[in-house]
């Protein structure tokens, strides 16, 4: 009896969070539709009113996914938040990241919450874009704010995404503040089916034979690498391992099966890679995708990551009882005014 009232307080605990994030994302929605004429005049003024609403707002997703989910997090590697750029004026800052590619392998659906955990850590989380599937900007509230927020929706299909992708690397450009450019060059999760399909044509093509990842497409990575390298500090190279299989994105935040994700950092300097050099990016990516897998096999054997230091970098939850306050007076003020103007009428 006791578990079955537990279970039922933490299922309705879940059903207000969600209700509350969408909340929030609608109120966001709201603040950006309005700053719609700040655009027209200026795209960084309106891409500063969208990172701060980012940065107050993400935070809660990375709440509900490491605290409320359960789900623990273990970085190793290269520790990269000495490399942000703080400055007050938000200008480069020699020696500092102000802006980056981030790649991820793509395993299971919330790999992009990774992201989050990182940049939350990093102080970054408000700049983070993602390019993320088309079907996405379907989801109610959350399409179009994300949509405005600078994210990219792709198809996978290179004939069709190569508009949307230099459009975004123009607006990147154009908008001036700084950013994490989060991606999956694999384009797909990896799969039984997808694996031995990606294998095969490695195989026809001479490339590399991944035993634990798909191999890259290598036409959106290269194209952002010469697009962007004079705006680009470094690569960030996010090896994920599972210790379980995750549930779905409800059982991933609601805790009831919780999973332990390792992440293996590592930073490359955009000096490091030949920029000026499409097959050298390309071999480049190869060579990353091959130490990648290397990574995951020693994973596979030990249970965690044997290259590089453990990062003692744990999630604060205390921190963000702040955002949870003004967000919900906000909300307040928010549905009054909508409940008003309804009874108005």
């Amino acid at each position: 009896m006791g578990n079955l009232i537990i279970t039922t307080f933490k299922g309705l605990f879940l059903v207000l969070y969600i209700v509350f994030i969408f909340s929030c994302i609608a109120l966001s929605d709201a603040i950006m539709m309005i700053s719609i004429p700040v655009l027209l005049v200026s795209r960084s003024y309106f891409r500063k009113i969208t990172n701060a609403i980012a940065h107050f707002g993400w935070p809660l997703i990375t709440l509900a996914f490491e605290t409320l989910g359960r789900n623990k997090l273990v970085f190793t590697g290269d520790s990269i938040k000495d490399y942000q750029n703080f400055d007050n004026n938000q200008k480069k800052v020699l020696g500092k990241d102000r802006n980056a590619l981030v790649l991820i392998n793509h395993t299971y659906h919330c790999d992009w919450l990774l992201s989050f955990s990182l940049g939350e850590r990093s102080g970054r989380i408000g700049n983070i874009k993602i390019a993320m599937k088309d079907i996405i900007k379907y989801v109610p509230f959350a399409g179009i704010g994300i949509w405005a927020m600078g994210f990219i929706f792709l198809s996978r299909k290179w004939q069709n995404d190569q508009p949307k992708i230099n459009k975004a690397y123009e607006h990147l450009r154009k908008d001036g503040e700084p950013f994490w450019f989060v991606t999956h060059p694999e384009g797909s999760r990896v799969s039984e089916k997808n694996l031995k399909e990606s294998q095969e044509f490695s195989r026809s093509r001479g490339l590399p034979i991944l035993e634990n990842l798909l191999i890259p497409r290598v036409k959106g990575f290269t194209s952002s690498v010469v697009a962007l390298h004079d705006q680009i500090d470094a690569v960030y190279d996010l090896t994920v391992a599972y210790k379980k299989k995750p549930g779905n994105i409800f059982r991933l935040l609601y805790g009831a099966n919780p999973t332990e994700i390792h992440v293996h950092v590592r930073r490359f300097p955009i000096s490091s890679i030949p920029v000026n050099d499409i097959k050298g990016v390309e071999q480049w990516l190869y060579k990353t995708y091959q130490e990648k897998d290397r990574l995951l096999k020693s994973f596979k054997e030990n249970g965690y990551f044997s290259d590089g230091k453990f990062l003692d970098q744990p999630f604060k939850p205390q921190k963000y009882l702040k955002n949870l306050f003004v967000w919900i007076i906000s909300l307040l003020i928010f549905f009054t005014i909508l409940i008003n103007l309804y009874f108005k009428k």
